[in-house]
């Protein structure tokens, strides 16, 4: 199992909800920040996808949520790669509270590599298949 961090912050006062936890659109701000550092791992950098030599949607997420984040909370966020498909990517990202190395979240993730021409789906790039043989959960 291969897991790599993808993103570290700090919950800051203004994504608490009314009951004085982190609110549901926090979470996925992190997970959105991890996606983007995972994707340059794999070789699907900002430059790449920017050109529109390669597209991807997401299909399809789902999302755990198992201890509440406080403000002041430091986090990171740990990925890997459930599935790689010819055209369909699926990982999952784990969200720690890095001082109690509590499992606050998960998020699941399934997207799809698209043609940017055709707008149908198409095989991902062979070398994002290499790159994600270490980073399988």
């Amino acid at each position: 199992m291969a897991l790599v961090e993808t993103a570290r912050g700090t919950v800051h006062e203004w994504q608490k909800d009314h009951m004085g936890h982190i609110n549901v659109r926090a979470y996925m701000e992190f997970f959105e920040e991890a996606c983007w550092q995972f994707y340059a791992m794999l070789g699907l950098t900002a430059t790449l996808l920017r050109s529109g030599a390669v597209n991807m949607a997401a299909v399809q997420q789902n999302i755990s949520y198992e201890k509440e984040l406080y403000p002041g909370d430091t986090i990171a966020v740990r990925t890997g790669v459930l599935e790689l498909r010819e055209k369909v990517l699926r990982f999952r990202h784990e969200l720690l509270n890095t001082e109690t190395g509590e499992v606050c979240s998960t998020c699941e993730f399934t997207v799809v590599c698209l043609d940017p021409v055709a707008r149908r789906s198409c095989p991902f790039p062979a070398y994002v298949a290499e790159k994600a043989q270490d980073l399988y959960w």
